[in-house]
């Protein structure tokens, strides 16, 4: 199972998340839930990094990432990064109620 976990500040704004483990939907290389997990948390990554223009600290192994905002972001990138990151998140709540079997998300 894949384990969607988002981190919050005091305001509700999403300051990092993690993605860890495998889905288990199908066969190495061909299992759509985790490409479609894995897809949505890498395009957060690189809006973050390449048009917000933040450097996240990130951690990206096998079967793991992890993705965590700076602690201090002017307006406009934290309204930038918020759009950008309500998007996966409304992505990745879609993936956990269809495949709960196989995506669960929390928040903390």
């Amino acid at each position: 199972m894949i384990t969607i976990t988002l981190f919050e500040n005091k305001k509700s704004q999403l300051t990092g998340f993690t993605v860890c483990g495998h889905a288990g939907y199908g066969e190495h290389g061909t299992d759509i839930v985790c490409a479609a997990v894995t897809t949505a948390a890498m395009t957060a990554v690189n809006g973050l990094t390449d048009v917000v223009g933040l450097a996240p600290e990130l951690t990206v192994e096998e079967g793991n990432l992890s993705c965590c905002l700076p602690a201090v972001l002017s307006d406009e990138k934290r309204h930038d990064a918020d759009v950008l990151l309500s998007s996966m998140v409304l992505t990745m709540e879609n993936l956990a109620e269809q495949y709960g079997d196989y995506v669960s998300l929390k928040k903390k």
